[in-house]
């Protein structure tokens, strides 16, 4: 025990040097000792910024390599990246696809969008569920392991399906997708 206080006492007199020489260079220095703090502040400030702003365009090319690059049809088009926010209050009426890029269900829906594209009535965007998965489940009312379809009218959201709900995919999904804009139309019979 007493080995260990020596040495943190030895370390503690290192220390103090180190900050007096510091400190004595900074007084001898003033300008330059203040320069030297502003380009300190200013280098850690950039990196900072660089390293938020590569992390977003990291984020961005994996989708762009990984996720977008195996759509099942044409019909699935992509929203970029952290912008599906704005992307949907800019749109007058707007159906996405919030699903994580693999699973069971994300496979069910490709193979059935896939062979049936020529029946949807109109394109779908999609969002994959990668990051801030947590989020983005609370925001939408959506469980990010499954597919969700929602379709939004000036930002809001009016209708949606969920994949998992459906009980006879390859004969429901398709016309439920084209009902899916019809969200203010009473069935018949309630």
């Amino acid at each position: 025990m007493e080995r260990i206080q020596q040495w943190f006492h030895v370390l503690r007199q290192g220390a103090q040097e180190i900050l007096q020489d510091l400190e004595n260079w900074f007084n001898k220095n003033q300008r330059r000792g203040i320069l030297t703090f502003v380009g300190i502040v200013l280098a850690i400030a950039l990196f900072s910024v660089s390293m938020v702003t590569a992390q977003g365009h990291i984020r961005e090319s994996e989708y762009e390599e990984i996720v977008f690059a195996d759509l099942a049809t044409d019909r699935l088009k992509t929203i970029s990246y952290g912008t599906e926010d704005k992307f949907i209050e800019n749109k007058k009426a707007v159906s996405v696809m919030f699903a994580p890029p693999h699973g069971t269900e994300r496979a069910a829906a490709d193979c059935i969008l896939t062979a049936k594209s020529d029946e949807l009535n109109r394109d779908f965007y999609y969002y994959p569920l990668v990051y801030n998965t947590v989020n983005i489940g609370e925001k939408y009312n959506i469980d990010p392991t499954k597919v969700t379809f929602l379709f939004f009218e000036e930002g809001e959201e009016k209708n949606r399906i969920e994949l998992s709900e459906l009980d006879d995919l390859d004969s429901t999904l398709i016309p439920e997708l084209n009902r899916l804009s019809m969200w203010n139309i009473k069935t018949i019979g309630n």
